[in-house]
């Protein structure tokens, strides 16, 4: 009897456990209330941080991430965290959600990605090819289009761009409910003015997008952390946390162009700030 009752407690507390981590995809878990107004509103609600400040460009003294299932680790250990938040309209039902599904899978589809560049005060292109590969090569793929929605897949593709050269990115997107998870993680180290700063798996891409039938549309939480292990490139300034900010924005504002609405007035996340390049 005594052994019953304390399985009955252990799965009880798993019960309890799980249904906790089920539950945390949702829009409160990203956004409070005040911030749910703003993006419904047409706002996007842009932070970044960078270790050491060196530029005086952080615009908050740190980020907290809001960890899930998908994302359970500890993000202390990042030197530069940049988020936003922002929303988008969208009328859901089978067909569109698969169509949302593919234009998050179309690796072909982030070329010509623009950013907005403050060493020449407007929009410059970023990305200047993109495309699906199977390994660490060039072999370009075609995009997939799905035909179902499946709980998790994975691909990997190639992005060239003018920041940070030629990336290889591992991207999973899972499915949760009406919801979705994408993560991309860099496969290779990063390297900066001819100084490699961190390791494989240590730039990553998460966005949530969490649908909300009474507001009519996806509450979306985006982040992206990179580790840089040299404390010298930090404290020159090298790393500025406008450079991720305005790439974080560009994939924001591309998404939006990748279904049909234009955000092209919201390129520049900090207009009127940290101008000087």
């Amino acid at each position: 009897m005594k052994k019953l009752s304390i399985l009955t407690i252990l799965c009880l507390v798993a019960t309890a456990i799980f249904a906790d981590v089920s539950a945390d995809l949702s829009v409160s878990t990203f956004f409070t209330a005040e911030q749910q107004a703003a993006v419904v509103n047409g706002d996007i609600l842009p932070q970044m941080w960078v270790k050491y400040n060196a530029k005086n460009e952080n615009s908050v003294e740190s980020i907290s991430i809001p960890t899930t299932k998908y994302n359970n680790e500890d993000y202390s250990v990042y030197e530069v965290v940049t988020d936003e938040r922002f929303f988008i309209p969208y009328k859901l039902n089978d067909e569109s959600k698969l169509k949302f599904y593919n234009v998050l899978t179309s690796y072909s589809g982030l070329k010509g990605m623009q950013y907005y560049s403050r060493r020449a005060g407007k929009a410059s292109l970023l990305i200047k090819k993109c495309y699906r590969v199977k390994s660490l090569s060039d072999e370009k793929l075609p995009d997939i289009t799905y035909e179902k929605i499946e709980p998790k897949i994975s691909n990997m593709f190639l992005q060239k761009d003018n920041k940070l050269g030629t990336l290889y990115f591992k991207n999973e997107l899972f499915s949760d409910s009406d919801n979705f998870v994408m993560v991309n993680t860099c496969v290779i180290p990063i390297t900066k003015a001819l100084f490699t700063i961190n390791d494989k798996n240590e730039y990553k891409i998460y966005s949530f997008f969490i649908y909300d039938a009474e507001a009519g549309g996806y509450f979306c939480y985006s982040f992206q952390v990179l580790r840089v292990k040299l404390d010298s490139v930090l404290k020159s300034g090298m790393i500025s946390p406008t450079t991720f900010s305005n790439r974080l924005r560009a994939s924001t504002v591309h998404l939006y162009k990748m279904l049909g609405i234009d955000k092209s007035d919201k390129l520049n996340p900090w207009v009127g700030l940290y101008d000087k390049y």
